[in-house]
């Protein structure tokens, strides 16, 4: 038995090593691609990045403030990815929000992430050129109690209803209680993008969001929003493995599927028609 779980386990490990591998190239390939050709391949519309800017540029246009929110996202756990991925979005939000009258404010549940969020708001206002205008403020820590915090969620919608809030984007870590500020925002006919890691949170979301971003969307927000061809050649990446991902779950399902309906046969054809192809 023992011996059987080594055989599997160098057999994981050298499967590992040549999916890095792969990844690894087709990164390598597809970036250089991108940035010599970079407007040859155009990424699939995402309604909530086209969504985006124009609800950034309605709550400046009006004197009022964009409101930004992890939620209970944080630093040092399991959620570490998403928590940064997100901070991506919130500092292309950021970037276009400061140039505003009314400073953005950005909201986190969770202390690690405080740091986190003064640092992409300074990030945005030194991109603009202007850091010495950032108020420190506007990063709050609204201290919760872990996932599915109703505190947290009574101090957003606190937010939402004192603040002169016109444009909302919530990404990070929410439960069910994410209908509390969507609903709070709807009253006061605030913008709203959300998107959580938790399913009953993106659930809501899905629900109340101008436009929602589903599953790993969250991640390309820097490809979207952003210049960088490094980042769209992400996004591209990722395209690429996910159809080769597709093509090899597909062909052994297939060849299966051919052998059960006719008896084994299958795979002789098409071994008689490789040798063929092959020349031999």
């Amino acid at each position: 038995m023992v011996h059987g779980r080594g055989n599997v386990d160098s057999t994981t490990q050298i499967l590992t090593i040549v999916i890095f591998f792969l990844t690894l190239v087709v990164t390598i390939i597809v970036t250089q691609f991108v940035r010599r050709r970079r407007g040859l391949y155009t990424l699939r519309e995402i309604a909530a990045f086209q969504r985006l800017p124009s609800m950034i540029g309605e709550a400046i246009e009006s004197n009022r403030l964009v409101h930004m929110s992890l939620g209970n996202a944080a630093l040092g756990g399991e959620n570490t990815l998403v928590t940064l991925a997100n901070a991506e979005l919130m500092y292309q939000v950021a970037r276009r929000a400061v140039i505003g009258t009314a400073a953005p404010i950005f909201t986190v549940g969770d202390s690690s992430a405080l740091p986190l969020a003064q640092d992409t708001l300074r990030r945005a206002y030194a991109s603009r050129g202007i850091v010495s205008s950032m108020p420190y403020s506007s990063a709050r820590w609204y201290p919760g109690s872990g996932g599915h915090s109703l505190a947290l969620a009574a101090a957003l919608t606190a937010t939402v209803v004192d603040d002169k809030v016109g444009a909302n984007i919530l990404g990070g870590s929410f439960g069910t209680e994410l209908a509390l500020v969507g609903y709070a925002a709807a009253r006061r006919n605030q913008s709203i993008i959300a998107t959580s890691n938790l399913l009953e949170g993106q659930a809501v979301a899905w629900v109340m969001s101008d436009e929602a971003l589903i599953g790993e969307e969250v991640f390309t927000a820097g490809a979207y929003l952003g210049d960088s061809s490094s980042q769209v050649a992400g996004v591209v990446t990722l395209d690429v493995l996910r159809l080769l991902l597709i093509f090899v779950i597909f062909v052994p399902t297939v060849i299966t599927l051919g052998n059960t309906f006719l008896n084994g046969r299958f795979s002789a054809a098409l071994q008689r028609l490789i040798h063929l192809l092959g020349g031999g």
